[in-house]
């Protein structure tokens, strides 16, 4: 089994919806509203990232964060200084740890609000923080493109399911709107048990445990 292309997911959606309006350009805007939606409930492994950097800003308490990021920042790692940092899960929870916000020094926590990650301290001279997070799916634009994100078995039933209950309402059959809006959250619970619990990142054992005792 190949996974399907927006083509052919339209194509599978056209005898189900049975309107002459529906056309691959809805299939393709149904798809795209499928996939976000989908990574908002599923933390998808493919779409974890773990590459990608963040530069402090000089005299600045905060800097962009990528493009592409979606959701769950839970890792962070100074690459100037070789350390992790710590993530703190809301802006005023950093700023009550420091009393002084506008002191200079290595960045030591950070915290996201919004499209901004926020650091304390600020750094004199940039520092490179390498965060990981999820990131948005990338929208498919053409009918020969396919999903990246999901499992090939699950393709199917999540995106065909989505696209017939998003297409239903336009020919006024809201009661089978709701019939494959079901169908599609029974794909997204199976999806939810394919790919499990949430990964955590290791913990890391401090440098000053006294061995002595166990040589």
């Amino acid at each position: 089994m190949a996974i399907e292309t927006a083509t052919e997911i339209f194509n599978l959606a056209v005898p189900l919806v049975n309107d002459d309006n529906f056309d691959v350009d809805n299939a393709i805007s149904f798809i795209n509203k499928a996939q976000k939606e989908i990574a908002g409930l599923v933390l998808l492994p493919k779409l974890l990232e773990v590459d990608t950097t963040v530069l402090s800003v000089l005299a600045t308490a905060y800097a962009s964060l990528p493009a592409n990021f979606m959701r769950n920042l839970h890792y962070c790692y100074s690459n100037t200084h070789y350390r992790k940092i710590d993530i703190y899960k809301d802006v005023r929870l950093l700023y009550r740890e420091f009393s002084q916000l506008d002191l200079a020094g290595r960045v030591v926590g950070v915290a996201r609000k919004g499209a901004l990650l926020y650091y304390q301290r600020i750094p004199s001279a940039a520092e490179t923080l390498r965060i990981h997070y999820y990131k948005y799916p990338t929208d498919l634009t053409v009918g020969t493109d396919k999903t990246a994100c999901l499992p090939e078995f699950l393709v199917r039933p999540l995106l065909v399911n989505y696209v017939v209950k998003e297409a239903l309402p336009a020919v006024g059959d809201n009661e089978k709107a709701s019939l494959y809006e079901q169908k599609f959250m029974n794909a997204v619970n199976e999806l939810m048990r394919y790919v499990g619990p949430e990964p955590r990142e290791p913990q890391y054992i401090e440098d000053d445990v006294d061995l002595e005792g166990y040589l």
